[in-house]
């Protein structure tokens, strides 16, 4: 596997080097990665678009797609087995101020991954250019759902998008820690995670609204207050010592404390202010 992964290195950096486009180590694709045991944690940078996932990555022309990280999904699927932990991030690079991260390479393979225990693609920071998302053309569309099917002993799941009533539909969940923001569309997140009855090992959750980056973000765009209180309410918040952070700007201190009485879980209010442009 250490030899496999060693080939993969050079196969991203030699496609991803010529004369007319030489690496660049800001933009450029490449992966790392760590032996745990008999299992790999491995780590990716670089873009998550995806033109074609019907196409295998061995068959693409010269600089002409996402090769790094649709080669790496590619050896995933074949080494499906002998993964424990996936990371991907990049730069802050995208397009119309999306950054896109398709996983349909994935989804359409007959592999599930079933030593896998945590699931990681980088959130947005306040100060990013570019909105990161699960999905194409913006929208997540039960991606998350559909990839967390395949990963049967996940324990841990990172996220920059929220996803939709289909991810709650799927039985006994061993997830322990969640850590989601909403990207463009919270999907009623928080309210389907308080009706949820399959995250009962669910111990900390890490969960952020929207960035209301122009302040045009109409109301509707939030996750209601009422449906935080439902989550107080429910058996989500049951584990003895439940940690939940919240990120948002919105909410009083009279309303977190009414929510704190609610159900006596560590929490963690942390108000987040999107960056603006300034215009001279």
């Amino acid at each position: 596997m250490i030899k496999k992964l060693i080939e993969l290195q050079q196969e991203i950096y030699n496609y991803h080097n010529s004369k007319e486009f030489p690496y660049n180590n800001y933009y450029s694709p490449r992966i790392s990665f760590f032996q745990i045991g008999d299992l790999f944690e491995i780590n990716y940078y670089g873009e998550g678009f995806d033109d074609n996932p019907l196409i295998p990555a061995t068959d693409f022309e010269p600089e002409e797609m996402n090769f790094g990280f649709c080669a790496l999904l590619d050896f995933i699927c074949k080494n499906a087995n002998k993964v424990v932990q996936l990371n991907f991030i990049g730069p802050d690079a995208g397009a119309n101020g999306t950054r896109s991260w398709n996983f349909e390479r994935l989804i359409n393979s007959t592999s599930n991954f079933i030593n896998l225990e945590s699931f990681s693609v980088a959130l947005t920071d306040a100060g990013d250019h570019n909105q990161s998302v699960i999905g194409e053309f913006d929208q997540e569309d039960g991606m998350i759902a559909k990839l967390v099917k395949k990963m049967p002993n996940l324990k841990e799941l990172i996220l920059p998008s929220a996803p939709d009533i289909t991810f709650f539909e799927i039985p006994d969940l061993k997830i322990e820690n969640l850590a989601i923001q909403a990207g463009y569309d919270h999907q009623g997140f928080i309210q389907n995670l308080a009706e949820s009855t399959d995250l009962k090992h669910l111990k900390s959750l890490d969960y952020t609204e929207p960035f209301d980056h122009f302040g045009d973000l109409n109301e509707e765009e939030f996750t209601p207050y009422e449906a935080f209180e439902k989550l107080f309410q429910s058996n989500i918040f049951s584990f003895e010592h439940f940690h939940f952070k919240l990120r948002e700007n919105r909410f009083s201190s009279e309303q977190l404390t009414a929510l704190q009485e609610i159900r006596r879980v560590q929490f963690f209010h942390i108000k987040t202010i999107a960056g603006k442009y300034i215009r001279i």
